[in-house]
């Protein structure tokens, strides 16, 4: 059975020709097509090294684990891949420490593509691995819109999204991450691309604060992007997607131009799209300004979910708006 499953997953994406232009791929994702302890595992190719993610969830701890000599030996023989990481996610974002269960995969950065694009990962030694797989399709968005953008990259951890709009041709990126590895990564990340210095901007520092700091200097961005983590403590205090979603959005598009972009997406099961919506909406309306839909953010074809699932299993949500004229109660055209 997990031969049988991993194969098919595997064959769909050869056919589709997804691995002609990518290094980095989710070749299987459990949720969608899987069975059994099969539903709790994902596999993701990172060049010639397989990560493999096991949810733990409290059910499931108490069972046998799945075979993952068996899934490796399966990617060893179909992919030829040199490694196997196996990583075991217990619930409430913890995780244990990640094991190589074949081959010695890489303990430092190394390089993976994407349709072109050069990201720099991890395997071993970080929560994640640095390049969110399931924001494929946003990379792509962003890639063929942001000429000429000044862009603002919230949250930005590792910049795969700066990166993103500055190979489509931004005029210049902000990234914004409390943290200061994930800065330093993202400015690795820009470099790699070949990307000039001069039209990217790296930030350690408070979301919210810096929100601030352009509102009062009348700074306007083409774009901006919020990815938020699910909770975070900065400066301004601890942040939640739960509680902090109107306030965020609110400040986000007082520096959003007139006509420009506010993309916008969240990873959690537990916020509701239409509670989503909902606290843009408010939001917009606080801020007296209209959003129009351009596109919808979803997970892509390689994480697909299973119909009459869609609330559990489809975490990613979000849309890109255009940032159109002024709020009114007689609009009809609102988001």
């Amino acid at each position: 059975m997990v031969e049988a499953e991993c194969k098919r997953a595997l064959m769909w994406r050869k056919e589709r020709g997804l691995f002609r232009s990518n290094e980095a791929l989710r070749v299987f994702h459990g949720p969608g097509e899987g069975s059994g302890l099969m539903r709790d595992v994902a596999v993701d190719c990172f060049g010639v090294h397989c990560y493999v993610t096991y949810w733990m969830s409290d059910k499931n701890r108490i069972r046998k684990e799945p075979d993952f000599g068996r899934i490796s030996r399966f990617y060893i023989d179909s992919l030829g891949v040199n490694s196997v990481v196996v990583v075991r996610r217990a619930g409430a974002g913890q995780m244990l420490k990640p094991e190589a269960v074949f081959g010695t995969p890489p303990l430092a950065n190394f390089e993976v593509h994407e349709e072109g694009a050069k990201f720099l990962v991890n395997l071993m030694e970080t929560q994640h691995t640095g390049l969110f797989l399931d924001h494929v399709s946003l990379r792509k968005w962003l890639r063929q819109r942001s000429r000429d953008w000044d862009v603002l990259n919230t949250f930005s951890y590792t910049g795969s999204l700066s990166v993103a709009a500055g190979l489509g041709g931004a005029s210049h990126v902000t990234s914004v991450d409390l943290s200061k590895n994930a800065v330093n990564w993202a400015r690795e990340n820009w470099k790699i691309n070949g990307l000039p210095e001069a039209s990217s901007t790296f930030v350690v520092g408070d979301v919210f604060d810096w929100l601030g700091r352009y509102k009062k200097r009348a700074k306007k961005f083409d774009c901006v992007i919020l990815d938020p983590p699910s909770f975070s403590r900065g400066e301004s205090g601890a942040f939640s997607t739960m509680r902090d979603l109107v306030r965020l959005h609110k400040m986000a598009l007082e520096v959003v131009s007139d006509g420009g972009v506010l993309v916008t997406s969240i990873n959690s099961a537990n916020i509701s799209r239409q509670k989503y919506k909902s606290d843009i909406l408010l939001a917009a309306k606080q801020a007296g300004i209209r959003l129009e839909i351009l596109a919808h953010i979803n997970l892509p074809e390689t994480f697909p979910v299973l119909l009459g699932e869609e609330s559990r299993a489809a975490y990613l949500k979000g849309w890109c708006f255009h940032v159109g004229g002024r709020f009114s109660a007689e609009s009809h055209d609102i988001f």
